[in-house]
């Protein structure tokens, strides 16, 4: 006689099952806690989330700005679902619902929309049961509900009511699931949304795929909303690793990733499993999305906290997905092109050489600071726990143990997303920053023959702006957009001279330019340059491109002629695209323009576009007429991390970089905090150079005594 083995026993006597299936419910615990820490500052009452959260806890802007965005997906594609014109009956069905009070936020915010629909939440049998305790206990949700039923815990419906249902069944069990709605719940006409807000991630691939084969064939009228994480430029990439690392300390690994990493993928999982069209899209997309998205609501959160993580915003809601899958046929538009980009590949022109020792220097959002030939300092910004006084001194000899030239003094505020402008022989203005987004700084400080002073003040607080140096009659310091305070997005350009006549606006010949921060701006001679890219004030990355060129006035002020190229260059220049970002460095070497790091429009800047190329001398050409825009397809191009690289891969935001030399260019610092998911740094030294270059990275900090 063979003995069946039984389930796999964990410690205590529990079933590994059942001890899997506790870590994917604790998982929910940690989600609507940051939901509450949302609904509290951005949702009107009545709070929902406050019945299922014992203990509210504030989460970080940014983590509500992430966990608004996911509710908000999920929220607009069922009222989207329910505003679609039918004579059926209409049934949401929450796969994997945890204690998510959506269907109550609808009724009570839409009651007329959902007039037609019923709300069926799904969840472990556990979970249900507790779900429906805290349904008892609150008069606000069972008055909304109305004639709510209450049924015993071994029954597969634990609640129900005129609009809603709530079912305790393991979505393994499919069987049980499929008979539970078709004799108890759905007519055998209706209309169904299925939702599953990271959910199906946590089962099995194979589960996970019986679930969506099983769904497509519920209902001949039904659609799918399914909201997960994904890997838009790889696991390798930082945040993505960060993001794994975390579900695996927690014990609750996400599955379906590594099989369907990509939104193509995503949307076949989907097709195979029996669903006519799916469409994915990442969260950053949709967040930019008027339709999805209003300018109007994208604002309104501005107002609420304030708010300056856009990086570290951008890269989780790149991470995450909504697909939409329909079982009726139609045809979706497809995500990107298929047509191949024009190659614009110059990595193999550059190297990347990577120097990351055991302990490197832990900074981001800092400025830095001209020294000498071959050593440079990078000042203040954030480092593991707050704001730096300090300035790290990186030095390509071993020899330089110190500073060539005086570095910030201490009674100089610590700062973030400040600028440093290099007025050469050792001079450089120091402007603005902040301290938190709603302190900004005003001072500006002067070193100049080897001594800092504070100079003449901004008219106003300005953070993330633009700051070049250009020489008429002596040298100015041209700073454009940023923002105040109060979190208004500025467009007014300022310039600051050595006369003493402190910051004087200066007139530009137009006013389309548009309020931005975070922007890329840089010379190409001593009176003009180019201004790209940044957010504007409806907090999506602008996809333009200006020419200004800079001139005297009799009375000394500066006027500012500004050119707008951007359909110069999107017309002919496939990669064009890939330059506008926000919280990029752009640098003038002997080669042309480079731009490093930051985020784009919509999407994770891709690892082979990390570090773009644009070629001045194609540029100017181009701005003198001497050839056309049309001949000049390579102006911009791509080299990515370079040829051959060897190193792990950089998070560049918040990092700094300088032309140390005309040919060399020297990253420093950055990284970001990914979400709840840990704070990745990108440490030690990364020089940028031609392929064909003997030089070497000796570029290192210097350890303080």
């Amino acid at each position: 006689m063979v003995s069946k083995k039984g389930p796999a026993t964990a410690p205590g006597g529990v079933s590994k099952v059942e001890k899997d299936a506790d870590l994917v419910m604790a998982t929910n615990n940690s989600s609507i806690a940051s939901k509450r820490s949302v609904e509290q500052l951005y949702y009107p009452k009545p709070h929902f989330f406050r019945h299922f959260v014992a203990k509210p806890q504030r989460r970080s802007p940014v983590i509500n700005r992430g966990y608004w965005l996911r509710m908000h997906t999920m929220e607009e594609s069922v009222r989207r679902f329910m505003r679609e014109p039918s004579k059926k009956p209409k049934f949401v069905l929450n796969l994997g619902c945890g204690f998510d009070p959506l269907p109550f936020i609808l009724l009570s915010a839409d009651e007329s929309l959902c007039r037609n629909t019923t709300f069926v939440d799904i969840d472990y049998e556990k979970l249900m049961v507790n779900r429906k305790l805290s349904i008892q206990k609150s008069d606000d949700i069972t008055q909304l509900l109305q004639e709510v039923e209450v049924l015993p815990n071994d029954s597969p419906i634990q609640v129900r009511s005129k609009n809603y249902v709530a079912v305790g069944c393991d979505l393994k069990n499919l069987e049980k699931l499929d008979e539970v709605l078709r004799r108890q719940i759905l007519p055998s006409e209706c209309s169904v949304l299925f939702l599953a807000e990271v959910s199906l991630t946590y089962m099995d691939v194979k589960s996970a795929t019986a679930v969506l084969q099983w769904a497509a064939k519920l209902s001949n009228d039904a659609q799918f909303c399914i909201l997960e994480q994904h890997f838009p430029d790889g696991p390798e990439h930082p945040f993505a690793s960060a993001m794994m690392k975390h579900f695996k300390k927690m014990g609750a690994p996400l599955h379906s990733i590594h099989e369907y990493p990509s939104l193509r993928q995503q949307e076949k999982r989907f097709t195979d499993a029996g669903w006519s069209r799916a469409k994915a899209r990442s969260l950053w997309d949709l967040w930019s999305d008027d339709e999805f998205v209003g300018t109007s609501l994208r604002n309104s959160l501005d107002a609420v906290e304030p708010f300056d993580e856009w990086e570290e915003f951008a890269l989780f809601a790149s991470h995450y997905f909504l697909l939409h899958a329909s079982t009726s046929p139609g045809s979706e538009t497809l995500l990107e092109s298929t047509i191949p980009e024009a190659s614009g590949d110059s990595s193999g022109e550059f190297s990347l050489l990577a120097k990351c020792p055991s302990v490197g220097g832990q900074r981001r959002f800092g400025a830095l600071i001209p020294d000498g030939n071959t050593s440079i300092g990078y000042h203040s910004g954030i480092g593991r726990q707050t704001r730096l006084l300090s300035t790290d001194l990186y030095t390509e000899s071993k020899d330089i143990v110190e500073s060539q030239l005086p570095f910030p003094p201490n009674d100089i505020s610590a700062r973030m997303c400040h600028t440093v402008t290099d007025l050469g022989n050792g001079d450089c203005l120091l402007v603005g920053g902040r301290a938190s987004p709603a302190s900004g700084f005003r001072d500006c400080w002067l070193r100049e023959a080897g001594q800092w002073r504070q100079t003449q003040s901004l008219p106003a607080p300005r953070f993330r702006h633009n700051a070049v140096k250009v020489t008429l009659d002596t040298d100015h310091v041209l700073v454009y957009g940023g923002k105040d305070s109060s979190g208004c997005v500025l467009n007014t350009w300022l310039s600051w001279s050595k006369s003493g006549n402190g910051w004087r606006e200066v007139d530009i010949n137009r006013d389309n330019v548009g309020p931005r921060f975070g922007a890329c701006s840089m010379n190409l001679d001593d009176t003009s340059g180019v201004l790209f890219g940044g957010i504007g004030p409806d907090g999506v990355v602008l996809d333009d491109f200006w020419t200004w060129k800079c001139q005297q006035k009799s009375d000394g002020s500066l006027f500012l002629e500004l050119t707008d190229q951007t359909e110069n260059l999107r017309n002919n220049s496939p990669l064009f695209k890939y330059i506008n970002r926000f919280g990029a460095t752009v640098n003038r070497t002997s080669w042309g323009l480079v731009i490093v790091g930051g985020v784009t429009a919509r999407r994770v800047v891709p690892l082979d576009k990390e570090i773009m190329f644009l070629d001045l001398s194609i540029l100017l050409k181009c701005l003198k007429g001497e050839i056309s825009w049309t001949d000049s397809p390579n102006i911009v191009s791509a080299i990515g991390l370079g040829a051959g690289f060897e190193g792990p891969r950089p998070l560049l935001v918040g990092h700094a970089a300088s032309t140390v030399t005309p040919d060399e260019l020297v990253i420093l610092g950055g990284g970001a905090v990914c979400f709840a998911f840990g704070t990745v740094w990108t440490e030690g030294t990364w020089m940028l150079k031609r392929k064909d270059s003997t030089a070497e990275n000796n570029w290192a900090l210097v350890s303080q005594s």
